[in-house]
C-alpha cells in the first residue's frame, strides 16, 4: 500500500472543472435534486452555472470550451454562435444513461465529479469497482495465477506471491479511489485500518478458492482463476463502498453474501476474457495442444 501514490489520487480528485446546467427552470431543479439528493434544490450551488438555454440571449458564453461539462436538463437548446457539446438528458434516454455517457466521454473527470456531486457517486463507484475487478480477473488469468495452489494447500512460491500482491495492490488502489469519491481524507493509515480486517479475514485466497470450487466446473482452470479474482474484488469494493456511503462496517457474513452473489457474473466475465484471448492471432511456432485444467 505504501507504493501507491495517494498524492496522484488527491490531485485527480481535486481537479477543478466548470459545469453548466441549461434548460427550463423546473427541469434544472430536477437535475439539481439528482446531483445533490440530500440538499434542497433551491440552495445556491457555486459549482454550477445555470442558464435557460445555450443561446447568447440567455447569457450563455459563446466562446468554445467555456465549460468542461454542459448538461441539458431539458429544453436547453437554442441557436448559438458557438460550438457547444452537451449531454442531453432527453436525447440520451434519461438521467442515468446521460450520466453513463458523461463518464464514458469524460473519464478524466469521474473522481472530481463524484467528490463534488453526491448524486454521481454511485455511478462512479460502481464503474471503479467493476473496472478493477475486470482488470484483476485479466491479470489472474493472463499471468496463469494457479487457483490450484490454495485449493490443495500448497505453500505459495515467491513468484505467485508477487502476483497476489499485485492483485491486492489493485484492490487497495480501488479503495483509495472509492474514498476519494466520497470526499474522505486519503490518509494511508486510516484507509489501511478500514481494509485490513476485510483482506485478512474474508479475502484470503485460500478461502476464496474453497468457495469458488463449488460454483465453477473444474474449479482450478483459467476461468476459476479469473472468477476468484473478479468476485473477490467486486465483493470487497461493494462492501467498502457501502461502508463509505452509509458508515456500516460490513460483517464477514455480509461480505460472503456479496461474494456469492457475484460468482455467476464473475464466471461469465472470466469466460469472456478467455474467449477474447483464444481469438487472438497465434504467433508462429506456438506450441499447441496443451490445455489448462477446467478450460472445457
Amino acid at each position: 500500500m505504501k507504493s501507491i501514490s495517494l498524492r496522484e489520487i488527491e490531485v485527480e480528485a481535486a481537479r477543478p472543472f466548470s459545469l453548466a446546467l441549461v434548460g427550463a427552470p423546473a427541469r434544472r431543479l430536477d437535475a439539481l435534486r439528482r446531483l445533490y439528493p440530500d440538499v434542497p434544490p433551491e440552495t445556491a450551488h457555486p459549482l454550477i452555472r445555470a442558464f435557460d438555454s445555450v443561446g447568447e440571449c440567455d447569457g450563455f458564453p459563446q466562446e468554445s470550451g467555456s465549460f468542461d461539462v454542459v448538461i441539458d436538463a431539458g429544453g436547453g437548446w437554442a441557436p448559438t454562435g458557438g460550438r457547444v457539446s452537451m449531454f442531453s438528458v432527453g436525447e440520451l434516454g434519461g438521467w442515468d444513461l446521460m450520466v453513463e455517457r458523461l463518464l464514458d466521454e469524460r473519464a478524466d473527470l469521474a473522481l472530481p465529479l463524484a467528490r463534488r456531486f453526491p448524486g454521481l457517486r454511485e455511478a462512479v463507484a460502481r464503474r471503479t469497482i467493476r473496472e478493477t475487478a475486470t482488470a484483476n480477473a485479466e491479470f489472474a488469468m493472463l499471468n496463469a495465477l494457479p487457483g490450484i495452489v490454495p485449493v490443495l494447500g500448497i505453500l505459495l512460491p515467491t513468484a505467485i506471491m508477487g502476483d497476489l500482491l499485485m492483485l491486492a495492490k489493485n484492490q487497495a488502489l480501488m479503495l483509495y479511489r472509492l474514498a476519494a469519491c466520497h470526499d474522505l481524507p486519503l490518509d494511508a493509515r486510516a484507509r489501511a485500518r478500514d481494509v485490513a480486517p476485510l483482506v485478512g479475514n474474508a479475502f484470503g485466497w485460500r478461502a476464496l478458492a474453497r468457495e469458488v470450487v463449488g460454483f465453477v466446473p473444474g474449479g482450478v482452470g483459467l476461468v476459476a482463476r479469473g472468477a476468484i479474482a473478479y468476485a473477490g474484488t467486486m465483493a470487497l469494493g461493494e462492501a467498502m463502498h457501502r461502508f463509505y456511503e452509509m458508515g456500516e462496517r460490513p460483517t464477514r457474513a455480509a461480505i460472503g453474501q456479496l461474494y456469492k452473489r457475484r460468482i455467476g457474473e464473475a464466471r461469465e466475465t472470466a469466460s469472456g476474457i478467455l474467449h477474447r484471448v483464444r481469438a487472438l492471432p497465434r504467433p508462429r511456432g506456438l506450441l499447441r495442444g496443451r490445455r489448462e485444467p477446467g478450460d472445457a
